[in-house]
């Protein structure tokens, strides 16, 4: 080969060279996730997680995008938080979750920890309280509802799916995550009865303090002659007033005082109407009642299937 042709050869390759590296594409090197952690509280609070992707590209610079939208996200825990298509998680309960967002082939992941109050729990109570709850036959039903007090607001919360349940004599009735206890046969004497201690507890996420525990009891009679109908009681809770009424059956009409009870047919359907006193605004149900995660419309519905312990819960307006 000839030094001209050399030349010649150097000026056609050199630039089919440069043309066929420029025309090569971006390709995915990495995605990753902000934040990498987050922690939140109450629930229902929400947290935005966006996903930025690395792309590369033979003799380019690196490029950077934004792809929020078009990863794929998840959640590991859904009962501590879920996260939808745009990379908005919602606090649902206590405890850690991973979120993962996956594009392609690769994957990132953040922590994401829920706390229960925008303060820390002071102090724990159950409804029904002790000597308040009694069941008539095996295999009937109570509810126990735990609330929660905490230094900051909301200062009263429902907990009860949060807490760890205890029946302390489980030859007299058990009780399950949801705070729903069932009687067992009660082999005392005749009219005397069987009584069982019903703890909630709940360690706090910090660890600080150990344990804050509430007690209430449940009594079983199965020797009562012809047992009453399921009863609904109705507790008002927090630092604000109302009355809550049941609007499908006559029985409840809770006012001034801390609770209200009324019995109502098995399998029955209960709706409750709550109705806040000037200075107060009514800020929920216990989980239990249908539709309490509706604040605007404070009506539930609570099916009479077992004895039921509904909470109201009512917060002083804030001061001017």
């Amino acid at each position: 080969m000839t030094p001209r042709h050399f030349v010649f050869l150097l000026l056609v390759l050199v630039p089919v060279a440069f043309f066929l590296s420029c025309a090569s594409t971006y390709n995915l090197s990495g995605i990753s996730i902000t934040p990498s952690a987050a922690s939140v509280g109450p629930n229902g609070a929400t947290t935005q997680f966006t996903a930025t992707a690395l792309y590369i590209r033979s003799s380019h610079p690196q490029e950077v995008k934004d792809v929020t939208n078009q990863v794929t996200w998840a959640s590991s825990d859904t009962a501590v938080a879920t996260i939808n298509s745009s990379g908005l998680a919602t606090a649902v309960g206590a405890g850690s979750t991973t979120i993962t967002a996956t594009m392609n082939g690769f994957s990132a992941s953040a922590s994401m920890d829920v706390t229960i109050g925008a303060g820390s729990l002071t102090a724990l109570t159950i409804i029904p309280p002790a000597g308040a709850q009694q069941v008539y036959a095996t295999g009937q039903t109570a509810q126990f509802i735990a609330i929660g007090t905490f230094s900051a607001g909301p200062a009263t919360q429902d907990m009860t799916d949060q807490v760890t349940w205890i029946s302390a004599d489980v030859d007299v009735a058990v009780i399950n995550s949801t705070g729903l206890a069932t009687s067992l046969p009660c082999t005392t004497p005749s009219g005397l009865g069987c009584k069982t201690i019903i703890t909630a507890s709940f360690n706090s996420l910090a660890g600080a303090g150990g344990p804050i525990t509430a007690s209430s009891d449940l009594t079983t009679n199965n020797d009562a002659n012809n047992p009453p109908l399921p009863s609904l009681t109705v507790y008002e809770l927090g630092q604000g007033t109302g009355t809550v009424v049941s609007t499908s059956e006559q029985g409840i009409n809770c006012g001034s005082g801390p609770s209200c009870t009324a019995n109502f047919p098995l399998n029955s359907t209960v709706t409750l109407s709550a109705t806040a006193d000037s200075g107060s605004t009514f800020v929920g149900w216990s989980s239990n009642c249908n539709g309490g995660t509706n604040l605007t419309n404070p009506i539930c519905t609570i099916p009479m299937q077992n004895n039921q312990t509904v909470g109201a819960i009512f917060a002083l307006n804030p001061t001017p």
